[in-house]
């Protein structure tokens, strides 16, 4: 129900499959800072998704707001992975850019989030992943793996709580 700019999500497209040619982009959103009491539930260290960054052939694009540059720069390090970090978007700033940015995705992974929203209200693929138990807000239910409200997300429950220092 939401339509991001044609001309910006095509030219953000072209700029990152120039970066990365033949492969499919995918966003990534990892943590949930803007809500103190449950943010540290719904969010996942960075690093936690090393097997999935792993997947040879595939373009991960970061769709996390805020500055992560040095979580970039770990992961880089320690998992040999450069996710793609577009400076020209900034989702705090500029919600029209990152829509853009979001439609130009072939999927989305994210956790519980304005990304995950964003995906879902664009109509883009997006696996959103939920924590168990207090995390795991009213509006995307229990025992389902789809949305009432999105129907390009996927839900998928994972293991555990959430990691205090992502986010």
């Amino acid at each position: 129900f939401l339509k991001a700019d044609a001309a910006r999500r095509d030219a953000l497209r072209k700029r990152y499959t120039a970066q990365r040619p033949g492969a499919p982009l995918i966003g990534l959103s990892w943590s949930s800072r803007q809500n103190a009491e449950y943010g540290w539930l719904k969010s996942v260290a960075l690093a936690d998704w090393a097997p999935i960054l792993r997947i040879p052939g595939a373009a991960f694009v970061n769709l996390q707001y805020g500055d992560w540059a040095s979580t970039l720069a770990d992961i880089r390090t320690q998992a040999g992975v450069d996710i793609l970090d577009d400076p020209d978007v900034d989702p705090l700033k500029d919600m029209d850019a990152f829509a853009a940015q979001v439609a130009a995705m072939d999927l989305v992974i994210s956790v519980s989030n304005t990304t995950a929203h964003v995906a879902g209200a664009l109509g883009v693929p997006a696996w959103v992943m939920l924590p168990e138990g207090r995390g795991r807000l009213w509006y995307w239910f229990h025992d389902r793996s789809d949305s009432p409200w999105y129907s390009s997300v996927r839900l998928v429950e994972r293991d555990g709580g959430g990691t205090k220092d992502s986010g």
